[in-house]
Formats: structure tokens, C-alpha cells, sequence
């Protein structure tokens, strides 16, 4: 029952004043010299010295000699078919099969344990399961959170990123190195930045009250989780205020802050948009000898031969081979024609910021990206052609979009509102889009035209029909009917910009042409070419040449409008991506308010870590260098956090606690390590040996302490109730995706197959009634992908798998670096009530009844699936029992009582906890 009222009151008050006095709100700064800096985990980390003892490794023998010391034995070792178990579940997340712990068991080789310790670290689930592990810290999700929870395009990418490197033992000074600076490593390849995804992973509101409070909130999240997970400072507590028990004031926060100032907002302005350009990318991919490089390559061969052929042909007859003078045709119509970039005057080009450049073409107008745009004086009718030619080889917006929109701006006539507006523009991964509005119809090409190449593009409009088309190099690639209303156009035109939006253009474009009719195909061909092919210069070739030649001109011609290019496969992912010009400057934020800005600062490592002296950062064309020079420092010999954090990590992995229990707070908020020696000749041995995590497991599970039972004896369970000393192995429940994967392997329908895309396995009805758009909130998989690991079920921050939350699925918001296990009655009503349970437990049954012709034989081998030892005789008795009290006093059919036998098995404790 509560407190009564007068008495919580009174216990607040007392809260209150023990907060104050022992200094949580002090106001007054502190600076390191007046704290402690000679806290264990911030003194240089030195290889210690292994203490006397019989036991065969270093590990046993520091813990022998604190065992000895408290006065405790060590229990003896577990079972083999314990041993097995613990192994499975603690290196691939899976459960063994009867067949594998038989084998086992039986195994009388002295190096058994061993070759399976090999055997399980090179299994390709190895990778699954401990990549699991490290998303929990770096607060893996696919959406963004807030109202509108977006998807994060191409996140799963950094996934699979992870698991690869888990399974290549990827040296972890390498793995830091790649998550902070991928992009800025010396040749990076598309992994390198792939694994910058980290980066890009926490919660974001696509609309704040305000934006700038917004994105500083985003760099703290990056700030704050790289010092929990690499360094274990929690490095967010100093944001407001120096750090109430740690050396690490303000200022330092802010040094620290800066490494990442320098990257590209996720959000710039305000309104319900973000920016993806600057931290999506979207790429072609190569499939090898026959895959898009080779296709595109001999689509360009065949493209410029025709050019050629028809402007040599051309050429014998017209006076310009190279420059397109334009026919009575062609000039049928053109209401506005800047291929000149004619600036100035009433019908003239203003250009804000835009460079003008020229080649064999005439001029063209370079737009940076960032501000530039132009614009010129509304020519467009309800019918209309609007050409121009472009190039550019930088992302664009608009990643998991089509619509013209939501890309940078080309040519765009679109109107604030819902009316009948029109524009063109570039899409991530090079995708051209074009379209009217109200209603809303948008047309797109293929990926692929930001390949540095020059392209021509055509957009029309026939209002009588309401056919909107869009050409590129001269060939129709999408069409569409929109609505037959007359348009709604802006007083002007705008090039390189999307009118309202911080969608600019990075890239050149000119020869833009608008016209009061639609031009047909063969005069967009014309257009294209840049030279004359009209019906004109085909009667002069017939004249000079002959018909033959006249109709070889009149077939090049064709043989344009059906070329294509090569639809090409392409990627996208998260990536850090700097921003572009000066290098952002950092300042103290007052009380963390961003709109108070103090003290300039320098990037800079914490000073209570010999950050006195600035860091050499060394920048390149592509980026600043900073995060480079952070990472170098993180794994630095000079730093002796980062190896003692992942050593106490590994430990904790394996033991189910670390050697310090607050593996992501190792200073003064934190608890003291139990085996500070212990956890210092782990640290040491991980740097010597190339930063090997398979190296740090396989001496860690062939100790002595890792292999011992987890059975009690009272008297020392009174010495030492937590098992500080380690003198048994601590029992453990599974965790939630351990318990999901083991149900899906037990009845036979797990999918192993590694990456690719995330999965939706079903999600209940009345789940999804919980968002505002049920029908779109999930996704649809196949049975096959639903019954994929769950690492792969895709990870929506607004809708979380039920079955994984009741088991205490990982905080998503904020790094996770432990689960703390509950004991609820949701727990209970799941394992037996769920429409999850009652369909997997059909499944586990109809696998029994293929595996095995007698009952008796049935639950026997479903008992030892489920528990993964040899079943006792009376346990399959009681199993019987069940069974036949299903089907007489129940009236269940001998099928349904199987499946309910089988959902008992489920529920069993055995099966759901570990020793």
C-alpha cells in the first residue's frame, strides 16, 4: 500500500535535500583539478602480473586468488551436455540438437571442448548472435520515432555490416574506427562508409519547435552514445553542466561534441521535412561481367555511334554538325529559349549565386548544392515541352521517393498548395522525376543519371488528354494521364531549386527550352542530338545522297527513339556525410541551451585523459578529418578506456555481468570492478592479440570459471550472495530473441540465411490498431522470411514485436547496455495464450508427427528437443498422462492434443533458461 500522503511528502522533502547537499544540483562548476583523477579505469593500462597458483590459465588463476582470499571454493564443473548448451546459446543464440549433445557427450577426445569452442566460433550464426549484442548499444532501430516514426532507407545495410565483421573477426580497433570515420579512412570503400550508419541511428523529430535544438539534440546522441559504448564516460552528463562526479566539465563535452560538428544536419529548416541527401546514399551496384558497369558501358557505345552516324550524315548536307540551329520546325512554338543564357532584360535569366560556364554546347549554369538557383519569366501554357540538358555526379534528395517533389530542383513551375502546379527533378540514386499536382501524379526513370555524364531530358504536357511524358537522351522512358485542368503556374520559373524547400541542385544544366505545344518524338530526338535530323535534312540527303542514305538517316533516327538505358540495380544506406564549405565552428553551449553560445572551442579529447594538447587532424577534399582523428584516439595505446570497456563487455557476455557491472559508466556513477587485475590482463591480452574478439572468447570459455556448474551451496551463497567471486556460473533466462529463434528451431521451420532486407512476421491486429495508419504501419513476408532470426525482424521504434517486449527486448531509444530481466504475467499469458505460441506449437507438432510413428516415440523426441538432454522415462509418462487427459476428458483430436502437449513442452522452465 503507498505512503500516505503527509508522509511521501515528507520523504520527498528529505529526497530533496539529500540531492542538494550531496551536491546532484550544485550550480557551481567544478574543474578537474578539484576531482578525483586518479580513479582506477583513467590510469595507463599496463599488462599485470599473473598471480601464483596450479590453475592452467591466467584467467583461473586471478580468480582463484580473490576465491581464496574471501574464503570460497569453486564449484565443480557443469555437465558436458550443460556445457554444450551454455556454449550454443552464449556463441550462435541457438539451441544444440539432441544428436549434437549425444555426440558430445560421447565425445572422449581431450581436445572435445575445444574443437567445439572452434566449431561454434566460425559458424556463420556466430556473426547473428553477437551482432545482436552490439545493437543493443548503439540503439539500433529502422525509424525515427516521434509522430511519424520514418524509416531509416537502407539502415539494414549497417546491420549486415556488423554481422560480416563479427563473423571475419574484424580487428575492433578496425570496427571503431569504421563506425566514426568510415567515409574518412584513405580509399574508403562502400562498407568503410556503410558502417557510418552508426552515426545515423538514434530517434529524430522531422518537426521540432526548434530545428537547431533539434540537430544539436541528434549530435549529443552521437556524442553521448560514443563515449558510453567506446569509452564507458557518460559523456552526456557534462552537456548542461560539468559532470557532477567525474573530472569532465562542460567545456571538455563540448571539445568532444565538436568531432562531429562538422557533419551534415539531418533537418535543415523547419517544416515536417528532413534532409535525407545528407546521410542517405543511394548507388548502382555492379554484378560483375555482366552486371550494370558492362550493360551502361555498351549502351553508351551504341548510343554515341548513332549520334555520330547522324551527325556525320547531317553534316554533308547543313552548315553546323556540332551546334543545333534550329529549324522553322523547332522554332514552331519556343516561347522561351535560354540556351543562350541571356541575363537581364524582361524576358532575361536572373541568376542567384549560379556560375556560368560554356563548352562545344554553348554555356551552362553550375549550381553548388547549397544556395545557388536561377530563375526566369513564366512562358508555360497548359500545353508544353520543357527541355534542358543536365549533369551531376552528387546524391541528390529524395531517397525512398518518386516523386518530383521531394528531389532537388531542376526546372520547377511548382506552386505552394494543392493545385495544379508541375516541376522536374533529380532523386537519390539519379533517378529524373517529373509530374503535376492535384491531383498528384509523378513519373520517374530509371536510377543511374548521376554518373557525371551530360543528359537530355523532355517533359510534356497535352492538357486534352491529360498525357504527361517524360524523355531522356531523346527516348520516352515513363508516361502517365494527370488531370485535364488548367494549370496553376507561378509568376516564374526556377532552375537548380524546388520553390519553399532547401532542395538545391549540385550539378550543371542548361540549353533549357520551353514550348507552348508538345514537340513529337522525333523532334525531342532532334533536340537531343544536337544536331538536325529533320525531315528537311533527310530530303537534302536523299537529293545529295540517294534514298538509301536518306532512309539509313531516317533509321539511325529510329533507332534513337528505342534506345534505352540498362536499368540498373542500386543500393541505399546510411552514411555520415560532411557538410560542404567552411568548417563548422564550436562553441560552449550555456546550460546546453544551443542558442547560448560561450567559449569557442577546438575538437578535443577528455582532458582528465591527457587531452591537453589539440589532436592533429588532418583533412582531405571529401571531409574534415575530425571523427578520423577521434578514432585514432578511441584506439589509441594512449587511451586505456576503450580496451578495458569491450574486455569488460566480452567478460559480461559470457558470465551474464561484467567484471564492472555498469559496463557503460566506468567512472564514479559506476561500480568498482570486482577483478580490476583480471580486467586489465583481459584488456591487454585483446590489444596484443590484433584486437581479436574471437581470440578474447575462446580464452575466456576455455577457463576454468566459465566451465563451472551453476548449482549453490547455501553456506557460500551467504558469503557471497552475487557472485562477485565467480565461484559458480550464474544461471540465466533467455533472452527474447533467443527464446523466439529456439522455438523456431526446435519445430524445424527456422530460416538461417544471413542479411538482406529486414522481415515482418505477422504482428497482431490489435497491435497495429495502436497506429494512426494501421494499414500501412507493417510490412507483409512470406512464411519463409517471417521465420528468419529475429535479428532480421525489421525494427519499427513505434511498434515493436509483442513476443520480443514481454521478454525485455532492448531500449531502442538510448544505448542498452544490459537487459534487465522481469518476471511478469504478460510473460506467462504470451508463452501460452499468443496467436504467435499456438501457431508455432502446430508447427513443432506436425514436425513430430513426420519424425516419429509412435506417441510414445513423439514425445520423446519433442521433450529432447525442447530441453536438449537425454529424457527421463517418467517425464515422458507425464507427458502421456497430458495427452490423454486432452483427448478424453477434452475431447481434443489427437492432432490439436499433440499440439497442446507441444505448448506445454514450450512453457517449460528448462527450455527458456540456461543451467
Amino acid at each position: 500500500m503507498a505512503a500516505p500522503r503527509s508522509k511521501r511528502s515528507g520523504i520527498f522533502r528529505l529526497g530533496i535535500a539529500t540531492l542538494v547537499v550531496a551536491g546532484a544540483w550544485q550550480d557551481t562548476p567544478t574543474s578537474p583539478s578539484d576531482v578525483d583523477a586518479t580513479r582506477w579505469c583513467y590510469r595507463p593500462l599496463t599488462r599485470p602480473a599473473v598471480p601464483e597458483g596450479s590453475a592452467r590459465q591466467p584467467i583461473d588463476r586471478f580468480i582463484d586468488a580473490r576465491l581464496a582470499r574471501d574464503g570460497l571454493r569453486p564449484m565443480p564443473a557443469a555437465e558436458r551436455g550443460e556445457l554444450l548448451r551454455r556454449l550454443h546459446y552464449d556463441l550462435v543464440g541457438l539451441p544444440p540438437t539432441p544428436e549434437e549433445v549425444a555426440a558430445f557427450v560421447a565425445d572422449e577426445h581431450p581436445l572435445a571442448y575445444e574443437r567445439k569452442v572452434d566449431e561454434l566460433l566460425a559458424s556463420p550464426q556466430y556473426g547473428v548472435h553477437q551482432a545482436r549484442r552490439w545493437l543493443d548499444l548503439v540503439r539500433w532501430a529502422e525509424t525515427d520515432s516521434y509522430e511519424r516514426d520514418r524509416n531509416k532507407d537502407g539502415a539494414w545495410h549497417y546491420r549486415d555490416f556488423v554481422v560480416d565483421a563479427m563473423n571475419e573477426d574484424m580487428p575492433f580497433d578496425r570496427f571503431v574506427t569504421l563506425q566514426l570515420a568510415g567515409d574518412e579512412v584513405p580509399e574508403a570503400s562502400r562498407r568503410d562508409r556503410i558502417a557510418t550508419g552508426y552515426l545515423h541511428l538514434g530517434i529524430r523529430d522531422d518537426e521540432p519547435t526548434d530545428p537547431e535544438q533539434a540537430v544539436y539534440d541528434d549530435l549529443d546522441g552521437m556524442a553521448d552514445t560514443t563515449g558510453r559504448v567506446f569509452l564507458g564516460i557518460s559523456m552526456g552528463c557534462a552537456r548542461c553542466h560539468d559532470h557532477k562526479k567525474d573530472p569532465l566539465p562542460s567545456e571538455d563535452y563540448y571539445r568532444f561534441l565538436a568531432f562531429f560538428e562538422n557533419l551534415a544536419p539531418y533537418k535543415v529548416g523547419g517544416g515536417n521535412a528532413i534532409t535525407p541527401r545528407n546521410f542517405v546514399q543511394t548507388e548502382t551496384v555492379d554484378e560483375g561481367p555482366n552486371g550494370n558497369h558492362a550493360r551502361i558501358a555498351s549502351f553508351e557505345r551504341k548510343r554515341t555511334e548513332l549520334r555520330e552516324r547522324i551527325a556525320r550524315r547531317a553534316a554533308r548536307v547543313t552548315s553546323s554538325a556540332t551546334a543545333l540551329e534550329l529549324t522553322s520546325a523547332l522554332r514552331e512554338g519556343l516561347v522561351s529559349d535560354h540556351s543562350r543564357l541571356v541575363t537581364g532584360g524582361e524576358g532575361g535569366l536572373a541568376v542567384h549565386g549560379a556560375a556560368v560556364h560554356e563548352d562545344t554546347r554553348g554555356p551552362y549554369l553550375h549550381f553548388d548544392g547549397l544556395d545557388d538557383w536561377a530563375r526566369i519569366p513564366r512562358k508555360v501554357q497548359d500545353d508544353f515541352t520543357i527541355a534542358f540538358r543536365f549533369r551531376t555526379e552528387h546524391a541528390a534528395s529524395g531517397a525512398g521517393f518518386h516523386r518530383w517533389h521531394h528531389g532537388d530542383g531542376l526546372v520547377d513551375g511548382e506552386v505552394p498548395g494543392i493545385v495544379q502546379d508541375f516541376g522536374t527533378s533529380i532523386l537519390a540514386g539519379g533517378r529524373i522525376s517529373a509530374g503535376c499536382g492535384d491531383p498528384e501524379i509523378s513519373i520517374v526513370s530509371q536510377p543511374g543519371y548521376d554518373d557525371g555524364a551530360w543528359h537530355e531530358v523532355a517533359f510534356t504536357r497535352e492538357r486534352a488528354t491529360g498525357r504527361i511524358a517524360l524523355y531522356l537522351d531523346g527516348a520516352l522512358c515513363s508516361e502517365a494521364t494527370a488531370s485535364k485542368a488548367a494549370l496553376t503556374t507561378p509568376k516564374e520559373l526556377r532552375l537548380g531549386r524546388l520553390a519553399g524547400t532547401n532542395h538545391f541542385f549540385d550539378g550543371d544544366l542548361g540549353d533549357v527550352r520551353i514550348y507552348d505545344r508538345v514537340l513529337t518524338d522525333r523532334e525531342i530526338v532532334m533536340l537531343t542530338l544536337g544536331t538536325d535530323a529533320s525531315t528537311e535534312v533527310e530530303a537534302l540527303v536523299e537529293a545529295s545522297d540517294g534514298a538509301e542514305a536518306a532512309h539509313a538517316l531516317r533509321a539511325d533516327v529510329q533507332a534513337w527513339t528505342r534506345l534505352s538505358k540498362p536499368e540498373v540495380k542500386t543500393m541505399t544506406f546510411l552514411c555520415a556525410k560532411e557538410k560542404r564549405g567552411e568548417l563548422a565552428k564550436s562553441y560552449v553551449r550555456i546550460r546546453g541551451n544551443v542558442h547560448a553560445k560561450g567559449k569557442p572551442v577546438e575538437p578535443g579529447f577528455p582532458r582528465m585523459l591527457g587531452g591537453d594538447v589539440l589532436p592533429e587532424i588532418v583533412g582531405t577534399r571529401r571531409s574534415s578529418g575530425r571523427r578520423l582523428a577521434l578514432a585514432k584516439w578511441i584506439c589509441s595505446d594512449e587511451n586505456p578506456l576503450t580496451a578495458r570497456v569491450i574486455a569488460n563487455r566480452i567478460w559480461q557476455q559470457h558470465f551474464g555481468r561484467g567484471i564492472v557491472r555498469t559496463p557503460n559508466e566506468f567512472g564514479k556513477l559506476g561500480e568498482l570492478p570486482t577483478h580490476p587485475a583480471l580486467l586489465d590482463w583481459l584488456a591487454t591480452e585483446l590489444r596484443t592479440n590484433g584486437w581479436s574478439l574471437k581470440h578474447l572468447r575462446r580464452t575466456i570459455l576455455l577457463s576454468d570459471a566459465y566451465r563451472r556448474s551453476s548449482r549453490a551451496a547455501p553456506s557460500q551463497l551467504a558469503k557471497d550472495p552475487q557472485n562477485d567471486a565467480f565461484w559458480r556460473f550464474d544461471p540465466r533466462r533467455l533472452t527474447a530473441e533467443e527464446i523466439r529463434d529456439s522455438i523456431l528451431a526446435i519445430n524445424g521451420t527456422i530460416d538461417l540465411r544471413l542479411g538482406g532486407p529486414s522481415v515482418y512476421p505477422t504482428m497482431p491486429a490489435e497491435v497495429l490498431e495502436t497506429s494512426s495508419r494501421p494499414e500501412a504501419a507493417w510490412g507483409n513476408s512470406s512464411e519463409r522470411d517471417a521465420a528468419r532470426r529475429s535479428l532480421y525482424i525489421f525494427v519499427k521504434r513505434s511498434l515493436l514485436m509483442p513476443f520480443l517486449t514481454a521478454y525485455d527486448l532492448a531500449d531502442t531509444d538510448a544505448t542498452c547496455p544490459v537487459r534487465f530481466v522481469t518476471t511478469q504475467p504478460t510473460q506467462a499469458l504470451t508463452m501460452l495464450n499468443s496467436d504467435f505460441l499456438h501457431e508455432e506449437a502446430g508447427k513443432f507438432a506436425r514436425r513430430l508427427e513426420r519424425e516419429a510413428e509412435s506417441l510414445e516415440d513423439r514425445l520423446r523426441r519433442g521433450l529432447s528437443l525442447v530441453v536438449q538432454r537425454p529424457v527421463k522415462q517418467r517425464e515422458v509418462e507425464r507427458a502421456r498422462t497430458l495427452y490423454t487427459s486432452l483427448v478424453r476428458d477434452h475431447a481434443l483430436t489427437d492432432a490439436l492434443a499433440l499440439e497442446r502437449v507441444c505448448l506445454v513442452f514450450l512453457n517449460l522452465n528448462e527450455f527458456i533458461y540456461l543451467d
